[in-house]
């Protein structure tokens, strides 16, 4: 009964947004109903992310594979930095600006400055197994505001990404981390070929 109620539901969720094959493609059925069991049920995130959905996903963009580690370099330039809602510099910096300053320091490529904008762009990536070395990571219901995509990271590999804590700055944590990460991820996008 279980299984049949999240099928209707990601069912729901996933027609609901529009019928265009290319925005869900990469995801499987199973995958689907793995992102509506993240949300547990809970109308108010199912909400936000029916409204995410409506204003488009998997939005082409490209950037060359050889500036990875320079994003990456940027990014690791900032361990320390204090959070700073809405900072871009080493005195103060969010995750999603921790983000758009890595990729537009080293590409002409336009870029949102917003982590739900920024989960637009790319193939999605459901599983964090799957997620290469320059994916980005994103999670939801990491604070209270009005959209479903609340945070941002770099993926390094081997587990861990880079992004900036509320309460420690930037900083690499464990993406499997059991005791918060795991539960809050969302999904991986990889934009880089």
């Amino acid at each position: 009964m279980k299984k049949l109620l999240y099928t209707m539901m990601a069912t729901l969720i996933f027609i609901s947004c529009g019928n265009d094959a290319n925005e869900t493609k990469s995801l499987s059925d199973e995958d689907k109903m793995k992102l509506v069991e993240k949300l547990n049920n809970n109308k108010e995130l199912i909400k936000k992310y029916n409204e995410f959905k409506t204003q488009g996903v998997k939005k082409s963009i490209v950037f060359p594979g050889n500036i990875v580690e320079n994003i990456i370099d940027t990014a690791l330039s900032y361990i320390g930095a204090p959070n700073k809602y809405g900072g871009i510099n080493k005195d103060g910096i969010d995750a999603s600006g921790l983000v758009y300053i890595s990729v537009t320091k080293n590409s002409n490529v336009e870029f949102p400055r917003i982590a739900q904008d920024m989960a637009r762009y790319g193939e999605a990536i459901s599983n964090p197994n799957k997620l290469k070395r320059g994916d980005l990571v994103f999670f939801f219901d990491t604070y209270e505001v009005n959209r479903i995509i609340t945070s941002v990271g770099i993926y390094l590999g081997d587990g861990g990404f880079i992004h900036s804590s509320s309460s420690e700055g930037v900083k690499v944590s464990q993406i499997n981390d059991p005791y918060y990460w795991k539960d809050k991820f969302f999904y991986g996008t990889r934009i880089f070929n």
